[in-house]
């Protein structure tokens, strides 16, 4: 397996140690682990589901499609699956939350659990609350924020018109980007790239902004 480097942009950058794996994604591996350890058989989507929290199949097919990306399981297309040995390097002195999978494309659940990710401590110090996500989709492509990014967030409940924010919507869906505010009161949440629609919502819980954009390097 080849080694694999991760870039930094954003507001801070420099060198850093981080686990691969979004939190759900490694409560999926330990279920998948214990699973196949106990029946000698792969559990179906629907298993995957339940264990995770979440209602929709597709959802576990993503997380299961980012191990397989991440070289920590084979699928073969009998059903067939594999669990390969990957050691997940240590976490040092700043590591932060890594608390789930964030849109950067149109709305998707929101998958919170609770993991860590080392992030340079300069991207700690002076900012309050800081915790990560890790990007699925390419909305905010133009702000060089690609699919399986890692963002870093600072923690906050308001933002101002121009910022790139995690935005939690009504239906419980949440999405990364940028934020402006109406003269209507209603709040426009744009994307980055030129193919895709901006959302326009009544009302919208914002739960941080964008400090930071963690990349793997293939």
């Amino acid at each position: 397996m080849k080694a694999k480097s991760r870039k930094q942009t954003g507001e801070d950058a420099s060198s850093f140690q981080s686990s691969t794996l979004a939190p759900v994604q490694r409560q999926t591996l330990e279920f998948l682990r214990k699973f196949l350890a106990e029946k000698a058989y792969a559990p179906s989507l629907k298993d995957i589901a339940e264990f995770i929290g979440v209602k929709s199949a597709s959802t576990a097919h993503f997380h299961l499609e980012r191990l397989e990306q991440k070289g920590f399981i084979r699928r073969g297309v009998d059903g067939m699956l594999e669990l390969l040995d990957r050691v997940t390097p240590e976490l040092g002195p700043t590591a932060v939350p890594l608390v789930g999978v964030i849109a950067a494309g149109r709305p998707i659940e929101a998958v919170e659990q609770s993991a860590t990710i080392d992030i340079p401590p300069n991207m700690i110090n002076g900012r309050g609350e800081v915790y990560c996500l890790e990007v699925s989709g390419n909305s905010m492509i133009d702000e060089h924020i690609c699919d399986r990014d890692i963002v870093v967030i600072k923690k906050q409940e308001n933002a101002e018109d121009g910022q790139i924010v995690v935005a939690l919507l009504e239906d419980g869906s949440a999405t990364l980007k940028r934020y402006r505010r109406l003269k209507n009161g209603s709040v426009m949440l744009i994307p980055a790239n030129p193919t895709m629609q901006p959302i326009t919502v009544d009302k919208v819980t914002i739960q941080g902004r964008l400090i930071g954009v963690i990349r793997e390097l293939h």
